[in-house]
């Protein structure tokens, strides 16, 4: 049986962003048909003809496309077996798929795919990664909130699927050097948040200690009473507040 970590890694391995520019039917410059060799050179005359406009550089939406592309390959993996079966979230959700199967067993985990943007230096990422949300459904892993599939604790295990990309503002596709990362979250954790505003539990940032999973904390265990711990400050949760009065009774 393998390991749903295994097989993440094995289908993302080698996997390259394909998405290179937005197609724009008219240009001005129509000259068809258009011959090519291969995809560069379609690429080249595309672009060259007007018809491809770049990839956006605001690094949320770039996040968005490449998370887009890489759901729909994982997804394409799943169909070729009838061992490993994927439901996909919402754009809002959490997580961004469920992977289960009989290649698994009986459980159910969550998969959360990330991108990060590599500092200047090459060695650091540019922001930590927000890994979960943590006033609502981690803190209180036993809720049905509304922006996750099932209750928290309900999962096998959590996992990330990070891609690392170098950018690029004068390339169509933005991004090179992608270099793909699958770890359980815990694994990759810090002590810091990922936003100063908002509550989110955040990763650590050295590139080579996300490499091998070498997080802030030792185990799982020790990362949950972490960030349980007296609530770690977050803000209150309206929601959270509603969950915990109706599962009282109150």
């Amino acid at each position: 049986m393998d390991s749903p970590l295994d097989w993440l890694r094995d289908q993302v391995n080698g996997w390259g962003q394909s998405a290179v520019g937005i197609f724009r039917l008219r240009s001005g410059q129509e000259q068809w048909p258009i011959q090519a060799v291969g995809p560069e050179q379609l690429k080249e005359q595309l672009l060259e003809r007007g018809h491809l406009l770049p990839l956006p550089t605001e690094p949320a939406a770039l996040a968005n496309l490449i998370e887009i592309e890489l759901r729909e390959y994982l997804m394409s993996a799943a169909a070729n077996t009838s061992e490993v079966e994927i439901r996909l979230g919402t754009e809002r959700s959490y997580p961004d798929l469920e992977l289960s199967g009989s290649a698994f067993g009986d459980g159910c985990y969550a998969v959360d795919i990330k991108c990060a943007r590599r500092a200047k230096s090459g060695k650091r990422l540019q922001s930590r990664i927000a890994l979960y949300t943590g006033n609502t459904y981690f803190l209180w892993p036993t809720l049905k909130f509304s922006g996750i599939l099932r209750p928290f604790d309900d999962y096998a295990g959590h996992l990330a699927v990070i891609a690392v990309y170098d950018f690029h503002k004068d390339r169509p596709e933005r991004i090179s050097d992608l270099q793909m990362i699958v770890h359980k979250c815990w694994q990759i954790a810090s002590t810091k948040r990922a936003s100063a505003t908002r509550e989110y539990i955040g990763s650590i940032q050295d590139i080579d200690q996300l490499v091998v999973g070498e997080g802030d904390f030792g185990s799982l265990e020790e990362f949950e009473t972490y960030w349980r711990a007296s609530a770690r400050g977050w803000k209150k949760s309206p929601e959270a507040e509603k969950l915990l009065r109706r599962a009282i009774g109150g």
